[in-house]
């Protein structure tokens, strides 16, 4: 299944959960004592670790970068929530020792693409009640990326790494302040290491290897909750 269409399944998944799972929390929201609804968020996406690291066996060479999301949230029980969400990211590559020893080449050029990333998760959430709360929450799900592709050309060289997917476990953890049950501040710490099956073309021949690249980071969100 290709990734967008996944990405609008999620969502098509999570919009139309909406009314049961809010279902419970929408009689007591006036109270102020409850928290729930669909969030649509968004922020930064700041690489930790390895996966900011530009050397070592482990380094990902991975940038700043953005990402974007919905989330449903109702709660079973005052200042205890269940919370379902699914996010887009996109990490730019770290292409600077790409670019000083292509650059010692005149005629050579290259083209860096970017990691992405779909990251579904469920967990639950404690937080205090009030016009202005603040929150936790644990989640854990599993991470669909794509390792950015990387193509070198000119002066007889034609080498490629291809973009390929990479999958596996990945768990979060997330704080932040609730306004009025629709403004939403916060940070989540995201921890996984999918599984690549990488191909080195370099003319005629290609290698294959399996390489478990962590993709940690801390996310920087701002939402809205309807």
């Amino acid at each position: 299944m290709r990734y967008r269409h996944f990405f609008v399944l999620v969502l098509a998944l999570l919009v139309g959960l909406t009314s049961v799972l809010t279902a419970q929390s929408v009689a007591t929201q006036s109270s102020g004592t409850t928290r729930g609804g669909v969030m649509l968020f968004g922020g930064l996406a700041l690489p930790a670790g390895e996966f900011g690291k530009t050397d070592g066996d482990n380094a990902g060479f991975a940038k700043k970068g953005f990402f974007g999301g919905a989330e449903i949230m109702f709660s079973v029980a005052p200042s205890i929530g269940i919370v379902l969400d699914g996010r887009y990211i996109i990490n730019k590559y770290d292409d600077s020792q790409i670019a000083a020893l292509v650059g010692s080449y005149p005629g050579i050029s290259y083209t860096v693409g970017s990691y992405t990333g779909i990251l579904p998760m469920g967990g639950i959430r404690l937080y205090t009640t009030g016009p202005i709360g603040l929150f936790v929450d644990g989640q854990a799900g599993y991470m669909f990326a794509k390792s950015p592709e990387v193509t070198v050309t000119g002066l007889g060289v034609n080498e490629k790494v291809d973009a390929v997917s990479g999958k596996g476990l990945a768990y979060g953890g997330s704080a932040g302040i609730d306004i009025g049950n629709t403004l939403i501040v916060g940070a989540s710490y995201i921890i996984c290491k999918p599984k690549f099956e990488m191909t080195v073309s370099a003319g005629s021949q290609q290698t294959t290897q399996t390489v478990e690249q962590p993709m940690n980071m801390i996310q920087i969100f701002a939402g809205i909750r309807f």
